[in-house]
């Protein structure tokens, strides 16, 4: 039989009562359970551990040296706890991030640096990608993600509603009269079309995209370069003195949330909540930005 530390605990809490209700209060069950588990226990064993005496349970022989056993197991239980909880409450280890290539190449680059020179002993592992990686099976430990529905299995933080806008190069857009119409132009998408529907046609149902590509730093690069008009975040595009807005309001229907998201399991290690507290911080900071507030 293969021990359970489960059903070890059990087996103690009865060997130090003076009832199996009292064993029952200490464990936060019922006494049915406790009966249950120790019974099951010496089924699977095949050795009565325990004498059930009106005056309170009495050990058996096989039942004193498993209690010896059981307590030194305890003990090493015990120490595993304390040296993760030591561990958790170090600002060191390695820390895996996720994020989209546009928060890194943006806006967070910078702030990830001044993270890791404040925390020299924590080692960043920064993933981009537009595809959710799990956080339940740590592929990664921290997710920035723009979302309206993140997983109920993770908690986090909602920092605000991000706005988008349709930007141009300078060069060839600045004081060019009237907002154009949306048909008139050549619109930079992306491959799929479900990110075309979403990020363009959803605002500008006549937009002809006729380039695409998969990621919005590249999308913003060939706007830069004058090869068409794209939608991009406020925060990424009015800062960058080469674009311009097309249309001066910044589009905010059906806008996506920015989350900052971890696993349960992990939320309480210090290099994550030290992480996920200066992240927010930052990102809180130019909130004005990521509204579309702040135009340049």
């Amino acid at each position: 039989m293969t021990m359970n530390w489960d059903d070890l605990r059990v087996f103690l809490a009865v060997a130090r009562a003076s009832s199996l209700s009292a064993a029952a209060v200490a464990l936060g069950v019922n006494q049915s359970t406790v009966s249950r588990r120790l019974a099951a226990m010496e089924a699977d064993l095949d050795t009565r551990l325990i004498e059930r005496r009106a005056d309170g349970p009495l050990l058996t022989p096989a039942g004193t040296e498993l209690l010896a056993t059981a307590t030194n197991i305890e003990a090493e239980v015990a120490r595993a706890d304390r040296w993760l909880a030591g561990r958790n409450s170090l600002l060191t280890g390695r820390l895996r991030i996720t994020c989209s290539d546009n928060f890194l190449e943006a806006f967070l680059a910078p702030r990830v640096a001044a993270f890791a020179e404040m925390h020299p002993d924590i080692d960043l592992d920064i993933v981009t990608s537009y595809q959710h990686l799990s956080l339940a099976r740590r592929e990664a430990d921290i997710a920035i993600r723009t979302t309206t529905t993140p997983p109920e299995t993770l908690v986090g933080r909602r920092l605000f509603r991000f706005a988008l806008a349709v930007y141009g190069a300078r060069t060839h857009y600045a004081g060019a009269g009237p907002p154009p119409d949306p048909a008139s132009l050549t619109w930079i998408g992306w491959e799929s079309e479900g990110f075309n529907r979403i990020m363009i046609h959803d605002h500008f149902p006549a937009a002809n995209v006729r380039h695409r590509t998969d990621s919005l730093v590249a999308q913003r690069a060939l706007a830069r370069a004058g090869l068409g008009v794209a939608v991009i975040g406020c925060f990424a595009a009015d800062p960058d003195p080469d674009l311009v807005r097309i249309y001066p309001g910044p589009i905010t229907e059906n806008a996506m949330e920015l989350w900052i998201l971890t696993h349960p399991d992990i939320r309480r290690t210090a290099r994550v909540r030290a992480f996920m507290r200066f992240a927010a911080d930052a990102f809180l900071a130019e909130r004005e930005l990521f509204e579309g507030r702040r135009p340049a």
